[in-house]
């Protein structure tokens, strides 16, 4: 389902130039990494291919994606004033952030990790409804993730997508406030996939158009 924001389609003009747009592959559907900008969204009509779902609109602050290298102590050597391999990256660590103004029971289910969403259609002097379980699993989603921007200084359209996209659910919020309207807080973990080479993305790639 094409998603809107207050009733403005998803183009290049009126999305693109500000927020990145925020996609998540279906783990039922798709279990491949995109090999090209298309394999993901059409450049020409910006419609996504089949597999993969729009999160919706984020805050103006928009997304921030964070990689960080934990450096190594180094191994101390006698007779040489520093260790070897003093400062090499010993371990490489990415996330992703960012606020959802999309707080659907869908994007809820994916954010904190919770249960099957139930659909309840109108029956018995009930109204139609849907039910999200929380629960608490041992284990989560694996999902692909990709973020969608044209660059405001090159305006070439460019994307971030990255293999292992695991939700971080730490003090997860979803506030129900009079004053602003409700956003939903998302962070996630992006981990490199262990059995992908190095020269191949381990994280994933950025893509973009010429």
């Amino acid at each position: 389902m094409t998603k809107m924001i207050d009733s403005v389609p998803v183009t290049r003009d009126n999305i693109y130039k500000g927020a990145a747009r925020l996609v998540y592959s279906d783990p039922d559907v798709l279990t491949s990494f995109p090999g090209r900008f298309e394999s993901v969204m059409a450049a020409a009509t910006y419609v996504l291919v089949t597999g993969w779902e729009d999160f919706g609109a984020t805050t103006e602050d928009g997304i921030k994606i964070t990689r960080e290298a934990e450096l190594s102590e180094g191994i101390p050597v006698d007779q040489r004033v520093t260790p070897l391999n003093e400062g090499e990256p010993d371990k490489w660590t990415m996330g992703l952030e960012t606020s959802l103004l999309d707080t659907s029971l869908a994007n809820v289910a994916i954010a904190w990790q919770a249960g099957i969403n139930h659909a309840y259609i109108a029956a018995g002097g009930s109204a139609a409804q849907h039910a999200l379980d929380l629960d608490a699993p041992v284990a989560f989603t694996e999902r692909m993730l990709c973020a969608i921007q044209e660059d405001p200084k090159t305006e070439k359209l460019r994307m971030a997508c990255f293999r292992v996209v695991k939700p971080k659910v730490e003090g997860g919020e979803l506030a129900m406030s009079r004053a602003d309207a409700t956003e939903l807080p998302v962070s996630f973990t992006l981990a490199a996939d262990e059995n992908i080479s190095e020269g191949y993305g381990q994280f994933g790639r950025i893509y973009e158009l010429d």
